[in-house]
């Protein structure tokens, strides 16, 4: 929406059905530091379910849009032909003072700059917005905002600078559009690569991090549970919230930064006890009891079969799957403590997958996470469902696997190999070299393989790094897959290439990113791949419960959960 704002192309109003602070507030943004510039700021209203039928059905007739003149240009008027009239909000009119929460110093909050003179009234008009009547303080913040899309983004961050900015609360950084030290040697565009590591560049100045990473839960100072924080970033979002138990919504680009400025957010959303509850159970218990637990009992005896059983699969299918089911709603997944351990990397995968398909930024996992531990909680959340429950069946993960593998009609035979979205963790870095010493085969020349990570991790891996580049792995920090969208590193010139990852995040988004075709395996496969040159077919591979793939017949359920 700034993009669109400040390059003359915005639209002349929006009707929404329900309030959408997120898309309110690139405009919000335009509007209060670009306001010397004549800018079209539009008119946005949301009128409600029923009234929004009403005009979905009347979608052929011409609708005209007009304000009242009254002194706030709060009210909206929109007129069908002139024959029906609906009266609602602008959005963007509403500027009511939100008040500070409890405990938390007035005084200490009056902007110091004029930078953070205007971010407060961003953060103030954005919670208006999402309903929010108070303000609290954050103890960290993480941006998403630095990738490179336009000059407006650029142009946004350059003026927080000019405008003396600074973060008041200790702010890392998401991963940008490149490298910022190798972009040259691996043949980006200059172009591409100068505005990015602009757009790096202001955030640096603004007081942020040189961190550069989709995972800020792997650097060293985390936040804690019950602490309320600001990240951007769809599956740091759900980990932390998840897996740390602090507490972030999901906020939109630009107003990340604003608030890291002020150090303050909307007390709304899953920042409150009351909403942090979940309201639909999904419940694997049956199926890992059934086909999981079985295997694995069989592959403890074998090493080789420990990786080779693909169990790491399920958990980026399962977190895919779990956001769908869980429509729109926070889900209690059971199941998952009957399985021998659940690491932390596996649940950054589930978290991921999660990301993409769900819209509540929070899942609960009966005694995995730190906020569904023990029996009378657990019991407690069950009851809180009500009849609100779903059974995960073969089938559904057949599914969600099948989904997530589309590119398997175009053929086993791999170019890249993409590993590491989100950012990869030493502990991932040394499965990955523990995999490639089960025997003694090279990369395969054809084969590309490339992992993306932080410096951080990259620099605490030590010569696991070095044993990952030995192999022939291409290590890239400061960017991610979801920004790497081009060659050289995408190979989009070959009609029939295919890139195989083990991430359900980049399986969901990778088709769609880079017009490739994307297949979906394991951390075997991806090696094994790497070495091949092709993908191992599942049975191969040793995932029995997930064989058997083409002699099921798919039936595409659609549940409706109300």
């Amino acid at each position: 929406m700034l993009e669109l704002c400040l390059n003359g192309n915005g639209p002349q109003a929006i009707i929404l059905r329900d309030v959408d602070a997120i898309l309110c507030t690139g405009a919000v943004i335009a509007e209060e530091f670009f306001s010397d510039e004549n800018i079209s700021i539009p008119i946005v209203c949301a009128i409600g379910e029923e009234i929004f039928s009403q005009l979905q059905q009347n979608g052929e007739e011409e609708v005209t849009i007009s304000i009242e003149s009254n002194q706030d240009n709060e009210d909206v008027v929109i007129r069908m032909n002139g024959k029906h009239e609906i009266c609602s909000k602008n959005l963007l009119a509403m500027k009511s003072i939100l008040s500070f929460i409890d405990g938390c110093d007035g005084e200490a909050q009056q902007p110091k700059s004029h930078a953070e003179k205007l971010a407060q009234r961003v953060v103030q008009r954005v919670g208006c917005i999402s309903g929010a009547t108070e303000l609290i303080p954050i103890t960290s913040a993480h941006i998403d905002a630095v990738t490179y899309i336009g000059q407006g983004g650029l142009r946004f961050a350059q003026r927080l600078v000019e405008l003396d900015g600074k973060v008041k609360v200790p702010t890392t950084l998401n991963s940008q559009s490149t490298d910022r030290r190798r972009w040259e040697q691996l043949g980006i565009d200059k172009t591409l690569a100068t505005n990015a590591n602009s757009v790096g560049d202001a955030y640096l100045e603004l007081g942020c991090a040189m961190s550069f990473t989709c995972a800020p839960y792997l650097l060293p100072n985390k936040p804690s549970k019950g602490d309320n924080i600001m990240w951007g970033e769809s599956n740091a979002v759900v980990f932390s919230n998840s897996v740390l138990g602090a507490r972030t919504e999901k906020y939109a680009d630009y107003f990340d930064i604003c608030a890291a400025v002020v150090g303050l957010v909307p007390n709304t959303g899953v920042h409150q006890t009351e909403n942090r509850k979940p309201s639909i159970v999904i419940d694997a218990t049956d199926f890992i009891e059934e086909h999981l637990l079985p295997q694995i009992h069989a592959d403890i005896v074998d090493e080789k079969c420990v990786y080779k059983s693909g169990i790491d699969l399920l958990f980026p299918a399962m977190g895919w799957l779990s956001g769908n089911l869980s429509d729109g709603r926070i889900p209690l997944i059971l199941g998952f403590d009957l399985l021998p351990s659940v690491s932390r990397d596996k649940l950054k995968a589930f978290c991921a997958a999660y990301g993409t398909t769900g819209s509540s930024p929070l899942f609960h996992m009966a005694n995995i996470t730190p906020e569904a531990m023990g029996d009378n909680v657990i019991n407690d959340m069950i009851q809180s469902c009500g009849d609100r429950r779903v059974q995960v069946s073969k089938e559904d993960l057949v599914e969600a696997y099948t989904t997530l593998d589309s590119g398997k009609q175009s053929g086993d035979d791999i170019s890249l190999v993409a590993l590491g979205n989100p950012h990869l963790s030493v502990g991932e870095m040394k499965d990955l070299v523990d995999i490639i010493s089960l025997d003694d085969r090279p990369k395969n020349e054809s084969v590309k393989v490339i992992a993306t990570l932080g410096r951080h991790i990259q620099s605490e891996a030590g010569l696991l790094g070095k044993r990952l580049e030995e192999f022939g792995v291409t290590l890239l920090n400061d960017t991610c897959w979801c920004m790497l969208l081009h060659p050289p590193i995408i190979p989009s010139t070959n009609p029939s290439a295919k890139i195989l990852t083990n991430s359900g995040k980049y399986a969901h988004y990778g088709p769609g990113l880079t017009n490739c075709n994307i297949r979906f395996g394991s951390m075997y496969q991806c090696i094994e791949a790497a070495k091949s040159g092709r993908i191992g077919s599942n049975k191969g591979a040793g995932m029995s419960w997930l064989r058997h793939f083409s002699t099921h017949k798919l039936i595409r359920h659609i549940r409706k959960i109300r």
